[in-house]
């Protein structure tokens, strides 16, 4: 009865399937309420000293980013873009602010399905063996 509920190969894909579920509706919802409230974004954005436009990008990074994770499209480009856009908010925003928690689970949780890869539950994985 063990080695049912040890079986590698099962778990890692059921476990990578749901963290890429979780890890792609957060990015989709930060990124549509970017999107939702675009004035307030890029006014945070320019008080980063950043353009206000960028706000527009990472809304659309994250939208984009999160749909292709839920959906299993390219999950590991998706995973290091979103995991690197993290790190960078990580060291603008979460840090100085002594607030970096989501930040830094949100990069872990993407750059490891950028390293492990999507497993077999995925609409288009663009990995071979997967």
């Amino acid at each position: 009865m063990i080695r049912t509920f040890t079986n590698f190969h099962y778990h890692k894909a059921a476990g990578m399937f749901l963290l890429r579920l979780a890890t792609g509706l957060v990015f989709l919802n930060h990124g549509w309420t970017k999107l939702l409230g675009l004035a307030g974004a890029k006014s945070f954005f320019a008080g980063l000293g950043l353009p206000a436009e960028t706000a527009i990008l990472i809304a659309v990074v994250e939208v984009v980013g999160g749909v292709m994770l839920l959906l299993g499209i390219a999950p590991r480009f998706a995973g290091l873009i979103l995991g690197v856009e993290m790190i960078c908010a990580m060291i603008m925003v979460g840090l100085p602010q002594g607030n970096y928690e989501l930040e830094l689970v949100l990069a872990a949780s993407a750059l490891a399905i950028f390293l492990v890869g999507s497993s077999r539950y995925a609409l288009y994985p663009m990995e071979r063996g997967e």
